[in-house]
């Protein structure tokens, strides 16, 4: 799964290069939805049995948007000021934002004064990835990019928690659970198909932006979210975040070999320190690895 959402930053550019950020999102939910649901239909699967409850019903489309809704369109509005490598990289924050709101919304698995100092350390880390002292009109602009990506690792981190704390105990197949996520969050996006404009120059191929919009959908979203709800019900909201381990390394290689991104000393040694941060959260004194896994 990491993977899959490392790849990701680096179709969006493509995607950019002629259609709106409102349009690859309402794009990728709506192929993601329509993935979800032929594998509902495969394994005939029949929402009418679905009961959904009242806590069901008034979290799920909290949880679609938080998760999936707001996030998407963060980091793609990003990209159009920043790199996928950068925004890729951002993303390795989102365990230690986990962390932090584990502590608050989910004291079971709240851990020690020492992952506290990982943390801090970890947002030093992000700030060289930010690098906010370049005071160029370039690195300004691609300073907001940033911030905003960086805001969709923080809404991404409460997902973990919302899906842990409301949906990970339910009875619903998660197969059930991704497609009625997905199609709320398209519905959702609707609005910003309107209010985010489209590139002013469009440029390059628009059979490559739609088919790298067609990947976004059916495997970075429809496959993916399947696959991030078995994870969270299995290993819990903490460790599950864990896959973005994967997704800054993925993302930089993919930026750097797809589309040419450059990064700077100060970004690739930020992104290592929040990497290493994380690797402090993750990890437990004494424990094994599958005592880390089923205890948080």
């Amino acid at each position: 799964m990491g993977s899959l959402w490392g790849i990701s930053y680096a179709l969006i550019p493509i995607g950019l290069d002629n259609f709106s950020p409102g349009i690859i999102v309402l794009g990728r939910l709506v192929l993601g939805a329509i993935t979800l649901g032929i594998a509902l239909i495969i394994s005939r699967t029949k929402l009418t049995s679905v009961h959904l409850d009242k806590k069901l019903r008034r979290n799920l489309p909290l949880q679609a948007l938080v998760s999936s809704t707001l996030p998407f369109l963060l980091i793609t509005y990003g990209e159009t000021r920043t790199s996928a490598a950068i925004a890729g990289m951002l993303n390795a924050a989102t365990p230690l934002f986990t962390f932090l709101f584990s502590l608050m919304f989910l004291p079971r698995e709240a851990e020690s004064p020492r992952k506290i100092v990982g943390v801090v350390i970890g947002l030093v880390g992000v700030v060289f990835i930010l690098s906010p002292w370049d005071s160029s009109s370039v690195a300004t602009s691609q300073l907001i990019g940033s911030l905003v990506v960086l805001c969709a690792s923080g809404f991404y981190a409460y997902g973990f928690i919302m899906t842990k704390k409301y949906l990970g105990e339910m009875a619903l197949p998660p197969l059930v659970l991704a497609f009625i996520q997905i199609s709320f969050a398209a519905i959702l996006s609707i609005p910003a198909v309107f209010v985010l404009p489209g590139p002013k120059d469009p440029h390059g191929s628009i059979v490559l932006s739609m088919l790298a919009i067609l990947v976004l959908g059916v495997v970075q979203t429809g496959l993916a979210t399947l696959m991030y709800h078995r994870i969270v019900k299995a290993l819990g909201a903490t460790v599950s975040s864990f896959v973005t381990y994967v997704i800054p390394i993925v993302a930089a290689i993919s930026g750097i070999v797809i589309l040419g991104n450059k990064l700077t000393v100060a970004s690739i040694i930020g992104a290592c320190v929040v990497l290493g941060s994380v690797a402090l959260v993750a990890s437990k004194p004494n424990a094994t690895p599958t005592e880390v896994a089923t205890t948080s």
